[in-house]
């Protein structure tokens, strides 16, 4: 890995540091990171997102034979001296013959090799560690288990709130947000540090001279290394990034094992609490935990979703003006289209009614084959108005994107003419000369200033075209299906068995109730349309 060797700018800064300058992908593509940024990998199941904290990991680590597998190329700032004294104080043991064993590897170095290393940017015998941490599922369900006192401790999180009952309180005052609960440091267990839950006892209430009393009460508490997945994983994260004295932390999933309400608190804890000299790089697969993020309006936000192609990843970024427009959208703030991110393709419906329908209809085709269904989400947008605005949105993050209307979409030129423009569908040159034969036809078929010839249509699609209107009308569709854009043919949803007759809603409910949708014959153009939409794949 390549890294920065000018501009070291030591004169500034004592204390030893390493930033990530930028980042360069398999697919070329060049991020630039600054030294307070939160970064966010989103994508589908496999596309990498783990992945890249493992290779900014590895690429610091020149000790590490392994490969990179979704970065090409990390440069690195280096800034400080390696020397300084504090900093040797803190994270080494000097042992008899003077070299300098360090406490979170075991590994011993001379004070030359360590100069050595840091001016010629290089990191042997795990000296990364002091620079870089990852936290991994796995280990945030130990890590904040009680501190044996045997233990070298000044680096431990829990040592630090040990030390800083005002950051005690900080944090004790999160994990009561999260869980109503508060979490307590046991200052008096003789052989270790335990983190206590519950509802802590009243501080004023006892004297100095009666301490003994106060720690009885909170050792009669559950400890935190007892409780459940969630509430170890949630209080691991916040001890090891607002204690963390780390430039670079990455997290793997940060909302694992936590319900979506606790997710979304800790997005907005970390984005509001990362502080100026340090980098937070994520890796998850959580809407709730990503809507935290955003609910901040940090500017240091950078979302990243990744698309997997064969062996390419491909990096498609959301900056931050981007994010603080689209975020500003309560249709997209409060929906579920945010999910879109973590699928491989997002189908857009008019009303939930439709997307219960056509999600059905898919399932009933897998399920039948003894197929998996492909990862597919679909969520509507409250009306075809709106479409336009999800289609957008979604595209701005390279997210594959299908939208399914009804067939009254042709009657209003503005929706229509607005909704093939977010699929990058250029009207003036594609559509409107036939479009134009289209309203021609079907003006000249209207009396007076009723849309009766619009009316009838909706319910029997492209069938109600006459003269040159059918032939008009398929060279529009074929533009609008190649980009993505499927109008019903058959007018409506409804339209796919016209012997119910009910309204949307109850239509739906008995359909589903009654018919088996993998083989019902009244549904076999319904399995056709929705089988070609899932085979879509943009050109």
């Amino acid at each position: 890995m390549s890294t920065n060797l000018e501009d070291i700018r030591t004169p500034t800064i004592e204390k030893p540091q390493v930033f990530i300058k930028s980042i360069k992908f398999n697919d070329d593509k060049q991020l630039p990171i600054s030294y307070n940024s939160v970064i966010v990998f989103t994508g589908a199941n496999n596309s990498g997102k783990s992945q890249v904290l493992r290779d900014v990991e590895t690429g610091l680590d020149e000790s590490n034979s392994l490969p990179t597998i979704v970065i090409k190329d990390i440069e690195y700032d280096f800034l400080g001296t390696i020397d300084q004294a504090t900093f040797l104080r803190e994270h080494f043991n000097v042992n008899q013959q003077g070299d300098y064993k360090m406490f979170e590897s075991g590994q011993t170095f001379n004070k030359s090799s360590l100069q050595i290393y840091w001016q010629n940017r290089t990191f042997y015998n795990n000296l990364h560690m002091l620079f870089i941490k990852r936290l991994s599922t796995e280990g945030r369900l130990t890590s904040s288990n009680a501190l044996k006192r045997d233990y070298h401790p000044e680096q431990n999180p829990i040592y630090k709130l040990y030390q800083s009952e005002s950051l005690a309180q900080k944090l004790s005052d999160y994990f009561r947000q999260a869980f109503g609960s508060d979490l307590i440091v046991n200052r008096n267990d003789m052989q270790t540090v335990p983190l206590h839950t519950g509802q802590a006892p009243d501080k004023t209430a006892f004297t100095i001279l009666n301490q003994d009393e106060y720690y009885n009460q909170v050792t009669k508490l559950p400890k935190l290394q007892e409780q459940g997945d969630g509430m170890r994983s949630f209080a691991s994260i916040l001890l090891d990034t607002f204690t963390s004295e780390y430039s670079i932390t990455l997290i793997d999933e940060p909302e694992a094992f936590l319900h979506p309400p606790q997710a979304r608190l800790l997005g907005k804890m970390l984005a509001n609490n990362n502080p100026d000299n340090r980098q937070l790089l994520i890796s998850t697969h959580s809407e709730d935990f990503l809507q935290g993020l955003l609910d901040t309006n940090s500017k240091n936000v950078t979302v990243i979703r990744i698309n997997r192609d064969s062996n390419i990843n491909r990096m498609s970024v959301l900056q931050n003006d981007k994010i603080k427009k689209l975020w500003g959208n309560p249709i997209l703030r409060y929906s579920n289209i945010l999910s879109g991110l973590f699928h491989e393709k997002v189908i857009v419906c008019e009303s939930d009614y439709d997307c219960l329908f056509y999600q059905a209809i898919m399932d009933a085709i897998y399920e039948h084959k003894n197929e998996i269904a492909p990862d597919i989400l679909f969520t509507h947008c409250g009306g075809k108005t709106r479409i336009k605005d999800v289609v957008s949105a979604l595209k701005a993050v390279n997210v594959s994107v299908v939208a399914i209307c009804d067939f009254d979409l042709l009657n209003s030129k503005q929706n229509f003419e607005a909704i093939t423009n977010s699929f990058g569908i250029d009207w003036n040159v594609t559509l409107s000369e036939d479009m134009k034969i289209i309203y021609d036809s079907m003006n000249a078929k209207n009396s007076g200033a009723n849309n009766a010839a619009w009316n009838q249509i909706k319910k029997i699609g492209k069938a109600g075209f006459s003269g040159n209107a059918p032939a008009a009308y398929e060279k529009v569709e074929a533009v609008c299906k190649s980009e993505g854009l499927f109008v019903v043919p058959l007018g409506e949803m409804e339209c796919f068995d016209k012997t119910v007759n009910k309204e949307k809603k109850d239509w739906v409910y008995h359909v589903l109730e009654n018919y088996d949708l993998a083989t019902e014959a009244k549904l076999e153009e319904a399995r056709k349309f929705v089988q070609e939409i899932v085979d879509y794949k943009p050109l």
